[in-house]
C-alpha cells in the first residue's frame, strides 16, 4: 500500500508538491504565534530594561555611622551574588579644602571613596591615586584652585554653619598630594547612583565635583563620622524573561540582609516597579497575540480541508473503480488519504522550521532587540495542535467523497454542496460567535477564555455566510446571462454557484482580506493612539527643563533667544492651590502657542486658544528704571492707621527678587514722595501701590493720587480710572478700596473695615479680568484660582479642548506674562520650561547657556514615541500585520491548488466547448475574479464589524492611563493600503489561475 502511494504520488508530482508547500506555509503559520510571543517576550523585557531609570537599576544602602565602623563594609561581598550584579561600596565625608595658591578661596567638596572610580572617568591629566596621601579632582576643581598637577592641598573635614551660610573646618588638616585632574565618562551612568556628585548647580561647597582618593585617603582623615553607602548595579543581561523570579528573589534577600545590620542602615530598591512593568509587558504579549494566532490556524486548517477535499473530488473516477473492485474502506481511505496525507506530514515538518526563521526574519524587521529563538520554545505544544487540526481536516474533507455510493463516483460528476451539513456547520460558527460576542461585551474579563475567539469567528462567519449568500445571486446571473446568449459570464456564473470548491475559496478570500483589514486597522488605531498620546504629555517635539528661574527673567531670556517666535516658548506650572477643586494649570506665553505646542483640537485650534487668552487690556505695565520716583498724593483721612507705610512693589524684568521700596508714611494733605529704585538697574514693571500696616493690622483709609513721575517725566495722572484696578475679594472678610475719579486723579477709599482684614492696593489694569484660561472639558474649574504669589484670581473658561498639551484632561492654560504681572512677589516658580518646535536650530543648548539658564533635561519627543513602539502591546500588533500576510498568502496558495486541479479535470471539458464552437475565452471563463471581488466587497465589513468588536478591549498602552480611548476610525490610508495589497495578491494568483485555464483549451 505505500508503494502504490508513493506511486501516486510520484504519477502526480505537481498536486503533491503543491499540497508539500501548502502545508508546510500552514504549519509555519501556525507555530509563528508562540515563537512570536517569545521573541516578542524578549524583545519587551530587553526594551524596559534598556528604558529603566538608575534608580529602577541600582539597589541603594544607605548608612550614618561613626569613623572606623566597618561591618557595613564587611558584609558587602556575602550579599548580592547573583550573575550580573555588580557591587560598589562608597565611603564619603565633606571636607574643607585650604588652596595653595594666594587670593584662592577655601572650597568644601565632597571626599568620596567609591570602588573602582578610576576606572569611569577619563583623566585629562595626571593619574589615578595609588597611595594613601594621594587624590585626584575634576578638572574645573583643578583651575579654581589655581593648582597644576603634583601640587599640594591642605584637606580637613568640614561642617556646614547654617547661621553663617558657610562650611567650616573641623579636625586637624592632612596634607594631600593631587595626581590627577579628570571627567566623569558618564556622569549618568548606573555606576554613579543618585549621589548627584557632578551637580553644577551653585551652593555654598563652592564645587561642583568631589574629591575622589582611595580608603587609605579617606581614613588618614580626622573625622568623627562617615556616610556608607553600598550601590547593587544590576546588569541588563541579568534581568530575562527566564530569571524574573530569581532577580526578585536575589534582591529581596540582600535587602533583609542589610536592614539588620545595626545603625538602620535604609535600603531602597525599585527593582519590583521595573519587573511589574516587564510583567505586564509580558502578559499583554500574550492577550493580543492569540487575537490574531487563532484565526491563523483555523485558516491555515480551513486551507488544508480545501486542499485535500480539492484533491479528493479529483480521483472520483480511482474511488469509484477502487469501490467497484471490491477495495474494503480502510484501503480507500489510505489510497485516497495518502496522496494528500504524506505531503501534509513532510510539509508539517518543514513549516515547523520554516515557521522559526520566517519569525526570526519579522523580528528582525521588526522589533528592535530579539535573540535568536531556540527551535522548541514553546512551539511545540501549538505544532501538535496544528497538525493533529491538519489530519483532522484531511480526514474530513475526504470523508464527504468516501461515503457516496460507487454508482455516484463513477459518474466523475462534481458534488454540489451538501443541503444538511453545511448549513449545520454554519449555524454553529455563528452560534459560537454569537456567544463569543456575549461574554466579551458583557463580561470583565476582556480578551480572555473564550472571548478570545470572538474576533475570528465574527470574520468566518461573515466569510462563510457570505458564500451561503453569493449562491442565489450567481445562479440568478448565471441565468440572465444564458437567456442574453452570454456564454462566457454563463459558465463561470454556475462554476461559482455550483462547485463546493468555488463557495470555500469565497470563504477563504473573505478571512484573510478581513484579517488584512483588521490588522492595519489596529495597528493603525493604535499607532494614531500613541501619537495622540505622546504629543499630549509631551507638549512639544523637544523640552528643555530648567533650574529654577523667575517668570519675566524666564520669559525675556526665552524671548531673546528666539526674538521673531518662530520655535521656543516659555511655560511654566503654577503653585499648587490651597483649594482642592482648582485643577493644575500651566502658564505658556501664548503668543507663541500656535507656533511651538502640538495641539490636536480641530475644534479649538491654537491659534484661537492665543488669541482667547491674550485679549487687549486697558494699558499695558508701567516700566520704572533706579532713578527716583515721585509720587504725589492726597490723603484726606486715616483711622486706625498707626503704623502705615506707602509701599510700592516692583518686579524686576532681569529676574532678580521682586522688590518692595517704602516711601515713608502717609500725612494728612497733598504731599509728594520720593524714592529711588536700587533693584530696577535692568528695569522693572510697576506691580503695586499700597497703603500696608505692620501685622497685617485693618484700617480706614481716603486717598487721591494725582500723579507718578520719574525724570521729570509724568508717568501717569492717574487720570483714567480703567487703567487702575484693585485685588480681588473672596468676601466680606477682605476688604478692598473703591476707586472714582476725583480733582483729575483717582480716589481709593477704605470706610467702615470693622475688624478685617484690608488689601490697599492699587494695581494696574494691565491684565485682562477676569483672567481667561483654556480648559480640559473635563477638567472643571470654579470662577478662580491662584496666582505666582497665591493670591486669588478671578477667571473665565474661555475655551474648552479634549485634551491640554502637557496637563492632558486634568488641567488648563493660562497666560505666563499676564499671570506675571497679576503677582507681586515671589520670583521662582515650579518646572520653568522651554517648549522648542522641530525648527529649533542645532546650537539651541548654547544659547539658553549664553543667557544664564541651568539646563536640568532635554527631552526629546522622538525616543519617547519610540518606548512606546516598544511596550507590549505595540509589539504584540506587529504580529496581527505578519499573520495578515501568511493568512493572504494561504489564501492565494489555496487558489493555486484548487485551480491546479480543476485545470486537470476541465480540460476535457474545455476542449469539447471549443469544438463545439465556444470561443476560447468564453470556455475558459471560471469566475476566479469574480470571487477576489466578491470577498474584497465583503472583507473590509468582515473586519470592521470584528473591529468594533474588540476596539475597547484591546490594550494599547502597559500603563493605561484611562484617558486616550481608541479612536473608532483609524487614519484610513494604511487600512487602504493593506486592503489594495490583499486584494492585488489575490487578483495577480486569480489572472495567473486564469491563464492556465485558457492555456488547457490549447492542449490535444
Amino acid at each position: 500500500m505505500i508503494g502504490l502511494v508513493l506511486s501516486m504520488i510520484r504519477a502526480r508530482p505537481g498536486q503533491a508538491l503543491t499540497a508539500f508547500v501548502l502545508a508546510m506555509f500552514a504549519m509555519a503559520a501556525a507555530v509563528s504565534a508562540p515563537v512570536y510571543v517569545t521573541t516578542a517576550d524578549r524583545a519587551v523585557v530587553a526594551s524596559e530594561v534598556e528604558a529603566a531609570p538608575v534608580s529602577e537599576l541600582v539597589v541603594q544602602a544607605r548608612r550614618d555611622t561613626k569613623a572606623g565602623d566597618r561591618a557595613f563594609e564587611d558584609l558587602v561581598p556575602k550579599v548580592f551574588t547573583f550573575p550580573g550584579f555588580t557591587t560598589v561600596f562608597s565611603a564619603e565625608i565633606n571636607a574643607y579644602v585650604n588652596g595653595t595658591a594666594p587670593g584662592v578661596e577655601a572650597v568644601a567638596p565632597r571626599f568620596v571613596y567609591r570602588d573602582d572610580s578610576c576606572a569611569h572617568v577619563r583623566f585629562l591629566e595626571g593619574r589615578c591615586f595609588i597611595s594613601q596621601s594621594e587624590i585626584i579632582l575634576s578638572k574645573p576643581t583643578v583651575d579654581q584652585l589655581k593648582l597644576k598637577v603634583g601640587g599640594t592641598l591642605e584637606v580637613a573635614a568640614g561642617a556646614y554653619d547654617p547661621e553663617g551660610r558657610e562650611w567650616m573646618p573641623i579636625g586637624a588638616f592632612t596634607t594631600m598630594t593631587v595626581v590627577g585632574a579628570y571627567e566623569p565618562l558618564d556622569r549618568t551612568e548606573q555606576y554613579w547612583a543618585d549621589f548627584d556628585y557632578f551637580d553644577e548647580r551653585p551652593t555654598d561647597r563652592l564645587v561642583t565635583a568631589p574629591i575622589l582618593a582611595g580608603r587609605l585617603s579617606l581614613e588618614s582623615i580626622e573625622r568623627p563620622n562617615e556616610r556608607q553607602a553600598l550601590d547593587v548595579v544590576i546588569d541588563h543581561d541579568a534581568i530575562t524573561g527566564d530569571s524574573l523570579a530569581a532577580v526578585n528573589a536575589a534582591v529581596e534577600s540582600g535587602r533583609a540582609q542589610l536592614v539588620g545590620l545595626s545603625g538602620a542602615p535604609t535600603v531602597k530598591a525599585d527593582l519590583p516597579d521595573l519587573l511589574k512593568r516587564i510583567e505586564r509587558n509580558r502578559s499583554l504579549v500574550a492577550q493580543v497575540v492569540p487575537v490574531a494566532a487563532v484565526p491563523l490556524v483555523l485558516l491555515c486548517w480551513f486551507v488544508l480541508f480545501v486542499a485535500v477535499a480539492s484533491a479528493t473530488a479529483e480521483r472520483r473516477l480511482e474511488l469509484g473503480l477502487l469501490s467497484l473492485r471490491g477495495a474494503t474502506l480502510p484501503r480507500r481511505w489510505w489510497l485516497a488519504a495518502g496522496e494528500s496525507i504524506v505531503p501534509v506530514l513532510f510539509g508539517g515538518a518543514a513549516g515547523f522550521l520554516l515557521g522559526h526563521y520566517l519569525v526570526r526574519l519579522a523580528a528582525w524587521l521588526l522589533l528592535s532587540t530579539s535573540g535568536d529563538v531556540p527551535l522548541s520554545a514553546g512551539a511545540n505544544r501549538w505544532a501538535l495542535v496544528a497538525l493533529g487540526g491538519a489530519l483532522l481536516a484531511a480526514g474530513l474533507a475526504q470523508r464527504a467523497e468516501l461515503a457516496k455510493k460507487t454508482i455516484d463516483l463513477l459518474r466523475n460528476v462534481p458534488s454540489r454542496m451538501s443541503r444538511w451539513g453545511a448549513p449545520v456547520f454554519e449555524v454553529a460558527v455563528v452560534v459560537l460567535a454569537v456567544v463569543a460576542v456575549l461574554q466579551l461585551r458583557e463580561g470583565d474579563g476582556g480578551l480572555t477564555g473564550f472571548a478570545i475567539f470572538g474576533p475570528s469567528l465574527v470574520v468566518i462567519a461573515f466569510g462563510l455566510l457570505a458564500a451561503r449568500g453569493v449562491l442565489p445571486l450567481a445562479e440568478r446571473n448565471g441565468r440572465r446571462a444564458l437567456r442574453r446568449g452570454r456564454i462566457g459570464p454563463t459558465l463561470a456564473a454556475y462554476a461559482m454557484a455550483r462547485r463546493p470548491g468555488s463557495q470555500r475559496i469565497l470563504a477563504l478570500f473573505v478571512v484573510a482580506i478581513a484579517l488584512a483589514c483588521f490588522a492595519a486597522t489596529a495597528a493603525t488605531a493604535s499607532d494614531d493612539n500613541r501619537d495622540t498620546r505622546i504629543r499630549v504629555e509631551q507638549g512639544a517635539d523637544r523640552i528643555i527643563t530648567l533650574e529654577q528661574a523667575g517668570r519675566t527673567e524666564l520669559l525675556g531670556k526665552v524671548r531673546a533667544i528666539d526674538p521673531a517666535g518662530d520655535f521656543a516658548m516659555a511655560t511654566m506650572i503654577l503653585p499648587p492651590p490651597d483649594d482642592s477643586g482648582v485643577p493644575p494649570m500651566l502658564a505658556v506665553d501664548s503668543q507663541r502657542l500656535a507656533r511651538v505646542a502640538l495641539w490636536d483640537d480641530k475644534h479649538f485650534t491654537a491659534a484661537e486658544a492665543a488669541a482667547a487668552m491674550r485679549p487687549d487690556v486697558p494699558r499695558e505695565s508701567v516700566i520704572l528704571d533706579n532713578k527716583d520716583v515721585t509720587l504725589d498724593i492726597t490723603v484726606d483721612k486715616l483711622y486706625d492707621a498707626f503704623r502705615v507705610r506707602f509701599i510700592v512693589v516692583v518686579v524686576p524684568l532681569d529676574g532678580s527678587a521682586v522688590g518692595e521700596v517704602d516711601f515713608g508714611a502717609p500725612q494728612l494733605g497733598r504731599h509728594t514722595y520720593v524714592k529711588n529704585l536700587p533693584m530696577c538697574v535692568n528695569k522693572c514693571r510697576l506691580a503695586a501701590l499700597q497703603i500696608r500696616q505692620p501685622e497685617g493690622r485693618g484700617f480706614d483709609a481716603t486717598i487721591t493720587l494725582h500723579g507718578m513721575a520719574q525724570r521729570g517725566e509724568t508717568i501717569t495722572d492717574f487720570g483714567n480710572p480703567d487703567e487702575w484696578r484693585v485685588p480681588e475679594s473672596p468676601g466680606p472678610r477682605l476688604i478692598v478700596p473703591t476707586l472714582s475719579s476725583a480733582g483729575g486723579g483717582l480716589r481709593m477709599d477704605v470706610s467702615n473695615y470693622k475688624g478685617a482684614d484690608v488689601a490697599f492696593r492699587l494695581l494696574p489694569t494691565d491684565v485682562p479680568v477676569p483672567m481667561p484660561v483654556v480648559m480640559a472639558r473635563t477638567a472643571g474649574i470654579d470662577d478662580h484660582m491662584s496666582g505666582f504669589d497665591q493670591t486669588r484670581v478671578v477667571v473665565q473658561v474661555a475655551g474648552e479642548v479634549a485634551q491640554v498639551p502637557r496637563m492632558g484632561v486634568h488641567g488648563g492654560l493660562v497666560d505666563l506674562e499676564y499671570m506675571d504681572r497679576l503677582s507681586s512677589g515671589g520670583g521662582d516658580t515650579l518646572h520653568p520650561q522651554i517648549w522648542l518646535n522641530d525648527r529649533a536650530p542645532a546650537d539651541i543648548l548654547d544659547r539658553i547657556h549664553a543667557q544664564g539658564l541651568v539646563v536640568v533635561s532635554d527631552q526629546r519627543i522622538a525616543p519617547l514615541r519610540a518606548a512606546l513602539d516598544e511596550q507590549g502591546p505595540a509589539v504584540a500588533l506587529r504580529f496581527h500585520e505578519l499573520a495578515a500576510g501568511l493568512a493572504v498568502l494561504l489564501a492565494g496558495g489555496a487558489l493555486w491548488l484548487v485551480t491546479a486541479l480543476d485545470r486537470q479535470r476541465r480540460g476535457g471539458e474545455l476542449r469539447a466547448l471549443r469544438a463545439q464552437g465556444v470561443a476560447r475565452r468564453d470556455a475558459s471563463a471560471n469566475g476566479y475574479l469574480a470571487l477576489v471581488g466578491t470577498a474584497a466587497v465583503i472583507g473590509p465589513f468582515a473586519a470592521l464589524a470584528s473591529w468594533l468588536l474588540v476596539r475597547e478591549h484591546l490594550p494599547v498602552f502597559t500603563d493605561d492611563p484611562g484617558t486616550f480611548p481608541v479612536p473608532i476610525w483609524p487614519s484610513p490610508l494604511p487600512v487602504a493600503a493593506a486592503w489594495v495589497a490583499s486584494v492585488l495578491t489575490l487578483t495577480g494568483v486569480a489572472l495567473l489561475a486564469g491563464a492556465r485555464l485558457r492555456a488547457a483549451t490549447r492542449q490535444r
